[in-house]
């Protein structure tokens, strides 16, 4: 059975084969290695476009207007590597009249990175573009992204991108989609296109975007192809959510719900335009597309008033060390409800992470956060050491998969700013995010030892959930009053319970849409009838490992996870050349495979067993390769071990010639 040495001497061999392929690769290699001169440049560069986007942003609300370089090849490159796998898939034909919808991903997935596409003759738009942060089988991974190799024969085709809000897992992929796809036109509301702004700016693509501000509250349709397109206002966590309503010249009418819930006293946002939905819905939807996220959650979630009422019992209360709330730093309301809560008590807000920094600064500037002089201050030793620690009140990212977020660094002490002591209370204000229960629970514990008094939303109401519940859902799906009902996001699970929700008002079973990752559904003009192609979009996990891209499939995770479960085994011949007999000791070399008790006896059992397999092999087939003789030793040892102690390392045997 091949395992994932023999895919990689493939993959070698198919490199070395493959002239066009290496020439990419130094091509890369080259563009990546910056001098001194080069990194000095493009620092000028990057202000100049910063300075030029200024200028020009209210000329970019025509969309026509594209103030990008001129391209010198048919990439377009960036701080990243933008180089989708090659594939010769096509799109099957969409028959006249006929509109297209393709979940590129998002569906049977938590956390997802969210990205959909529409099509209308040969005008493409596109929505969304998410990241995944790694799972735990994603050894050393940094996060994962959607697979658009398919679109990137279609990049001519692509009329826009849409946008719904600023959370990562609907924008955090940008830089590396949108450079591949020729840079299309952005929509978006205010607070999500200054986000995108900031993340194409680090990513050197500024220059190369074209943003546009869409007002979610104004009623006016957008003409991007052939397609009309309106936001609308919807709650969420982040300021300026909008949910998307698309139509085609064919007559389908779509509502996509992305993210979203119902909140009648929202912190700093105003509450979603149910007139506004209902007046949608009169116009003979085709279909609704809706959050299943909260689908398992019944009744209504919890509104952020009271989580404003319980934060300042919290903060009313507090007399003793200093206190640590962790929320997300897109949690642009918590921000402000606590800021508020600060100046009633006479507290002072230091804001930790340069996430949560950033984004307070953007919102402020956008006016969707007041502060009074004074209330919000640097975090620095300096500034923290003149005020009483029950006086302050300490804002810090928790990046719930990252071991060196803000607070896990404080955790262990490792915070430049805060040391946590005796007295200190750390409020969690935000939901785990599932799979991530393990990564909180180890902070927790290490708040614990440190004296910390630890408070999540188990013990008080400290924060709600972002996504609509049951009733909420069922608000929507009456207000829309879709033909068909399409629940998305989420696994089959979630999206199955969704689908329940839905047959128990009115829409029929036949009339909901289950799609997967790569699905095409296609919807005839005039009756609005939908057909499920049989045909599938091949979407494949994308992960990036620095600043490259790869396949999740690739043989470096099989090799990580070897490793981890059975640690590595270095074996070393040295043998003469003509002969081929084996000169000196073998040599051995083991990490993570055997404890100290028993290394002497197990390393020569292997050195034994290694020497008559050689041997014994070079005596049947004395001309045999020296890649097959290693493949040989390899297996025979892997089997060996197995039998022997119940392990399996990854093996490297080594042959040197003398």
């Amino acid at each position: 059975m091949k395992d994932f040495l023999d895919e990689l001497d493939q993959e070698i061999d198919w490199i070395q084969n493959n002239d066009d392929i290496v020439d990419q690769h130094i091509i890369l290699n080259e563009w990546m290695d910056w001098t001194t001169e080069n990194i000095e440049a493009e620092q000028k560069q990057l202000h100049k476009n910063v300075k030029t986007f200024s200028n020009n942003q209210n000329n970019s609300n025509n969309p026509n207007k594209q103030n990008k370089p001129k391209q010198e090849s048919n990439e377009i490159r960036g701080k990243f590597i933008s180089k989708f796998p090659e594939t010769k898939f096509y799109l099957p034909s969409l028959r006249e009249g006929y509109t297209r919808f393709i979940p590129i991903w998002g569906n049977n997935e938590t956390w997802a990175k969210n990205m959909w596409m529409a099509q209308y003759w040969d005008d493409i738009i596109l929505m969304d573009c998410g990241v995944q942060f790694a799972d735990a089988d994603m050894l050393g991974v940094n996060y994962s992204i959607p697979d658009v190799s398919f679109l990137v024969n279609y990049k001519k085709n692509i009329k826009g991108f849409l946008i719904t809000h600023a959370h990562l897992d609907h924008i955090g992929s940008l830089k590396h989609v949108y450079p591949a796809l020729w840079c299309p036109t952005l929509y978006g509301t205010k607070f999500t296109i200054w986000l995108i702004k900031k993340q194409l700016e680090e990513a050197w693509l500024l220059s190369y975007a074209t943003l546009v501000e869409v007002d979610a509250w104004k009623k006016e349709k957008i003409k991007i192809g052939q397609f009309e397109v309106e936001f609308f206002k919807v709650n969420h966590s982040v300021p300026d959510c909008a949910w998307l309503y698309i139509e085609s010249p064919g007559g389908t009418k779509i509502v996509h719900t992305w993210d979203f819930k119902i909140d009648f006293t929202p912190a700093i946002d105003t509450p979603a335009d149910l007139d506004r939905i209902s007046e949608i819905g009169s116009r003979w939807i085709s279909v609704l597309m809706s959050d299943s996220t909260g689908s398992t959650r019944k009744w209504f979630s919890m509104s952020e008033k009271n989580v404003w009422e319980e934060l300042e019992k919290i903060v009313s209360n507090h007399h003793k060390g200093r206190l640590i709330i962790a929320t997300f730093s897109s949690w642009i309301s918590r921000v402000q409800q606590l800021i508020d809560i600060a100046e009633k008590y006479d507290k002072t807000i230091f804001l930790s992470g340069r996430s949560m920094v950033e984004n307070v600064a953007i919102a402020k500037e956008l006016g969707y956060i007041n502060i009074k002089p004074g209330v919000v201050k640097k975090m620095t030793p300096k500034n923290t050491e003149w005020i009483l620690p029950h006086k302050q009140i300490i804002i810090t990212t928790w990046s719930q998969w990252e071991q060196f977020s803000a607070l896990a660094r404080m955790s262990e002490w490792k915070h430049n700013s805060v040391e946590i002591i005796k007295w200190d209370t750390v409020v969690f204000s935000s939901s785990v995010v599932p799979g991530n229960e393990k990564s909180v629970v180890w902070i927790i514990n290490k708040l614990i030892k440190l004296w910390a008094n630890v408070v999540t939303k188990d013990d008080w109401e400290v924060h709600t959930w972002w996504h609509a519940f049951q009733e909420e859902q069922k608000i929507m799906i009456n207000l829309v009053k879709p033909k068909y009902f399409m629940p998305i996001f989420w696994d089959l699970y979630f999206r199955t319970v969704h689908k329940n929700t839905a047959m128990s008002l009115w829409i029929k079973e036949d009339n909901v849409l289950m799609l997967e990752n790569g699905n095409i559904v296609d919807f005839a003009p005039k009756n609005g009838n939908v057909f499920k192609s049989k045909i599938k979009a091949p979407i494949q996990e994308l992960i990036i490992d620095g600043h490259w891209m790869w396949l999740a499939t690739s043989h470096v995770i099989k090799a990580r996870e070897k490793m981890m479960n059975s640690g590595v085994l270095v074996i070393m011949f040295k043998v003469d050349k003509k002969t081929k007999a084996i000169l000196w000791h073998i040599k051995l070399e083991s990490r993570g495979l055997v404890y100290l008790e028993e290394v002497r006896f197990i390393h020569r059992m292997i050195i034994k067993k290694a020497r008559d397999i050689y041997e014994n092999t070079v005596k049947d087939v004395p001309d045999m390769e020296e890649k097959d003789l290693v493949k040989i030793l390899r297996d025979d040892l892997e089997k060996f071990l197995l039998q022997k102690i119940d392990r399996e390392p990854m093996i490297i045997p080594m042959l040197t010639e003398v």
